[in-house]
């Protein structure tokens, strides 16, 4: 362990020294080389920018509610009129190449919402004839599957007949042998 140098006996009976060794920081001077009075000039810096940034928090988030008109700043409305009405008297070039965006007549902007309104019954027209169509084409594919699947029972069913070999099925086949066979004769005879 280090050494230390004993303290002289006259250094102990001074008051001052005695002061400085034994008297403890307060909570503002912890931290602090020597145990200095008052408060240290980074402290005062820290706390000042603290509640700059506060301020500045708060100033954004009213201004912001005042443009979307929640809360009304004092002043705010008359400064947004006088921007709007020195907007109107401003040439539309120079609002165009401030803002990128292009400045359109009260006609110009009437017709574009009445095409926009047009496109959009247009739109929801066709959407109306496409659902219609893909209705009609699902019920017309249940339609096919079903008759598949009574074309598939009926074919094993007439498997079935077939292999049980009932004499009725045989009999309607016959007939029918017959009667095609009568019919070129008949025709050959009108003929």
């Amino acid at each position: 362990p280090p050494r230390y140098r004993p303290i002289p006996a006259e250094y102990i009976n001074n008051r001052k020294f005695r002061e400085y060794l034994f008297t403890m920081a307060t909570p503002d001077e912890e931290g602090l080389k020597g145990n200095k009075k008052g408060r240290p000039m980074w402290a005062f810096v820290k706390n000042a920018s603290l509640a700059v940034t506060i301020f500045l928090f708060f100033f954004t988030v009213v201004l912001v509610l005042d443009a979307y008109k929640f809360v009304s700043v004092r002043h705010a409305k008359f400064a947004r009129k006088k921007l709007l009405r020195t907007l109107q008297y401003m040439d539309p070039s120079i609002i165009e190449a401030h803002t990128g965006m292009k400045v359109l007549t009260k006609d110009e902007f009437a017709a574009l919402q009445s095409d926009l309104e047009k496109a959009r019954k247009d739109v929801r027209e066709m959407n109306t004839k496409v659902q219609e169509k893909f209705s009609d084409v699902l019920r017309t594919s249940m339609e096919l599957q079903n008759m598949k699947q009574d074309i598939e029972e009926l074919k094993k069913l007439i498997a079935e007949k077939e292999a049980a070999g009932d004499p009725k099925a045989e009999e309607p086949a016959a007939a029918d042998a017959p009667a095609a066979e009568a019919e070129p004769a008949a025709a050959a005879a009108a003929g």
